[in-house]
């Protein structure tokens, strides 16, 4: 029986060898692969990103950019010493010490336990036993409040860090520039959602993880010293912690060494989900579109790629735990149990002073005694074993804390840029082989944006007056050049040209939306701009939100009388009864037609009555009669109207005409409603009888063929010169 578990033991120790051989040996192999291609990966990603960014991928979880970053973010979780988190965070730390000498308690009365069945004393026995069951009260009330309190601060410290991103991300229309003028955030939804409580959370529970196990080992590495001094004779006092500090650091460098970048790797799988994420709110937002079009199976395979991506990085990570979890357990579990014992048996067996008993008859060689020494001992240093496998093994949760750490803090940090009007955005190249007869302009010229706009905006009184000033989008593309005019309260403007010269983009240049590149542009204050889409937002909530959109009840100035008359303004008087009232509360995007959703937009700058309404092709839905009815409301009112529109009915409502021609020129000048009524009207006639032409020459055509007659008109005035030349 003996050789055949020597046999046995000897197997299991051979395969385990083998196994943590062949795992060297293939770290060894890829580590030196990788070194071979270091020099061309550096190279590669310095072309690509920027080495300094706080959001270039994590070269190491231990670095100085990651203290940086986690500093920096400390500083928000925990302002000053009077925050709720500083307390709970003391609470905590109170919890986990006490938690401590628990555990150092009732490893000795596990050892009394033993000690009372080796001496065979009933009472003792008893005695102990109940001494153990009333400390189990406490104990467990502790271990319920640390995961408590460990639960509540990191809803702390996620509440702060939340409050915090939300005030940068709401500021200077900062949640309009990181989507529209930045493209360093791909999913700033997860960013501030799914990555701030993953970090909080794992912050939590590696500071939980990383505190009781240093202070645990602190106070039984002191208790365990203070049982060997009691032994004077005994060995080990020098030993002991010489042969633990071996064992640690070769646990620890084998570790380090031979841990993969989990860091890298849980950064780029967040990174995947939250493109997969977008992906399917992607397809929600256009499901209508998707459905006339019957495109769910390019949907389909798009969703399908990108969680491709996300399950081949997820397996990945899977494959890399396999042998690091390996090699783990084998370091932490079975060399440090065979080390621990060789531990404890050193004072034992270099004990040669006299037994130490508490009976000297029943028990004249202390056998109960050691018996205790030795359970306390191993309970000891088992606890101390399990405190510093989770010193060791948080190194893997750290290099997650890195990668969650990364992104949040490059979130914060583009906040900030895009707040400042710093931007930086990968330029997309546009097709510029169009047809020639196509209304859409290309622009051709591109100049790089990823540098802060060094243009001048100036705050006026009451005039938009623009001094040389670019219309150059997010991409890059300049549309116009230079710009220069000068608009006053007492005019009205009409925007024209074909899509794409540049008639939308002054309006978010004028209103803020986008950075001024160069020039001067004095304009009043925001709050004198209102924009009225050609698809109004409806936001939640009720009737009368809508129209004081956006201010809320408690700060609205005026009643529901004068609601009553601004809706009365825009026809929509009718929608209050029909609806339950003002404050009936609906999902107005899809219970509006277009053109009640229209006018009820327009109700806005009765409500506001702005310096300035900016209206966006808003009436391109509304009737002539009431369209005109509006205009000449707000006109009343003295709003002054910039205009984009195409309808012809409205040119009689301005005074000024802002006209883009698409190839970067542009004309402003008094808008003479007379002229260009004639004009528009010869243009119709002329298309009218165009139109007819190819309608008259296949009835022509026709008539030939009935009657035999070869020859057929000419359809050209080239056609007719031709013919005349051969009667020549």
């Amino acid at each position: 029986m003996y050789s055949l578990r020597s046999r046995r033991a000897k197997i299991l120790l051979f395969s385990s060898s083998f196994a943590v051989i062949a795992y060297l040996i293939r770290r060894y192999r890829r580590s030196a692969l990788l070194k071979k291609r270091r020099a061309l990966v550096i190279s590669k990603e310095s072309r690509t990103t920027d080495a300094s960014s706080p959001s270039s991928p994590i070269r190491n979880a231990l670095n100085k950019q990651f203290y940086h970053q986690l500093r920096a973010l400390i500083r928000i979780l925990i302002p000053n010493v009077k925050s709720d988190s500083f307390a709970l965070l003391i609470l905590h730390l109170t919890t986990l010490i006490t938690r401590t000498f628990l555990s150092i308690y009732i490893a000795h009365l596990d050892g009394a336990i033993v000690k009372s069945l080796v001496q065979r004393n009933p009472r003792q026995f008893f005695r102990t036993i109940c001494t153990f069951i009333g400390v189990a009260v406490p104990a467990s009330f502790i271990n319920s409040s640390i995961r408590f309190i460990e639960s509540k601060l990191s809803l702390a410290l996620r509440t702060r860090l939340t409050q915090h991103a939300y005030e940068a991300y709401f500021k200077n229309q900062t949640y309009y520039r990181v989507t529209n003028l930045d493209s360093r955030l791909l999913t700033p939804d997860q960013n501030l959602t799914d990555d701030i409580e993953t970090f909080t959370s794992t912050l939590t529970h590696l500071f939980s993880h990383l505190t009781k196990p240093f202070f645990d080992i602190a106070v039984i590495s002191w208790s365990l010293i203070a049982m060997v001094r009691q032994r004077a004779t005994a060995r080990g006092l020098k030993e002991v912690p010489v042969m633990t500090m071996i064992v640690f650091l070769i646990t620890f460098t084998a570790l380090r060494k031979l841990s993969p970048r989990f860091g890298r790797l849980v950064s780029e799988e967040a990174r995947r989900r939250g493109i997969l994420r977008f992906a399917h709110t992607r397809v929600i937002a256009n499901a209508e579109e998707i459905a006339f079009f019957d495109g769910h199976q390019v949907e389909k395979n798009w969703v399908l790629k990108l969680y491709d991506q996300l399950r081949e990085q997820t397996n990945l990570i899977i494959k890399k735990k396999l042998w690091f979890i390996m090699l783990e357990q084998f370091l932490m579990k079975y060399f440090w149990h065979a080390s621990g014992m060789m531990f404890i048996a050193i004072p034992f067996l270099t004990y040669d002073g006299p037994p130490e008993t508490d009976d000297p008859v029943g028990d004249p060689l202390g056998i109960s005694a050691r018996t205790e020494a030795f359970t306390v001992s191993k309970n000891l240093l088992t606890s101390g074993a399990d405190a510093l496998e989770r010193i060791i093994s948080s190194y893997k949760e750290i290099a997650e804390l890195a990668g969650h750490t990364d992104r949040v803090y490059t979130m914060l940090h583009v906040f900030d840029d895009c707040a400042n009007a710093h931007y930086q955005r990968n330029l997309v190249t546009t097709d510029e082989n169009h047809d020639e007869h196509s209304s859409s302009v290309v622009a051709k010229k591109k100049v790089a944006i990823n540098q802060r706009a060094e243009g001048k905006i100036i705050e006026s009184d009451e005039d938009i007056i623009a001094e040389d000033v670019p219309i150059i989008t997010p991409n890059g593309d300049v549309i116009v050049e230079s710009l220069s005019l000068k608009i006053t309260p007492a005019m009205h403007v009409l925007i024209t040209g074909p899509n794409g010269c540049g008639k939308s983009s002054f309006f978010r240049i004028v209103r803020g939306l986008w950075p001024v590149y160069s020039g001067r542009l004095h304009r009043p204050d925001p709050s004198s701009f209102f924009l009225i889409p050609q698809r109004p937002y409806m936001c939640p909530g009720t009737l009368r939100d809508q129209i004081i959109y956006p201010h809320t009840v408690a700060n609205a100035f005026v009643d529901d009388t004068k609601l009553m008359e601004i809706l009365d303004n825009v026809e929509l008087k009718y929608i209050v009864q029909r609806e339950g009232g003002l404050s009936a509360e609906r999902d107005w995007k899809d219970i509006l037609s277009g053109g009640e959703k229209q006018r009820l937009g327009l109700a806005r700058i009765f409500y506001h009555r702005p310096r300035y309404a900016l209206l966006d092709e808003c009436t391109s839905a509304v009737s002539i009669d009431v369209e005109g009815k509006i205009y000449e409301r707000a006109k009343e009112l003295g709003i002054s109207l910039l205009t984009i529109t195409h309808r012809p009915s409205l040119w009689a409502y301005h005074t000024h005409l802002l006209q883009f021609n698409g190839d970067g020129r542009w004309t402003f000048e008094i808008l003479n409603t007379e002229k260009l009524l004639t004009l528009q009207g010869e243009k119709e006639r002329l298309e009218t009888q165009l139109a007819g032409i190819p309608k008259i020459q296949q009835r022509l055509n026709e008539l030939c063929q009935l009657l035999g007659d070869d020859t057929t008109a000419p359809t050209t005035r080239e056609d007719q010169d031709h013919e005349g030349s051969n009667d020549y």
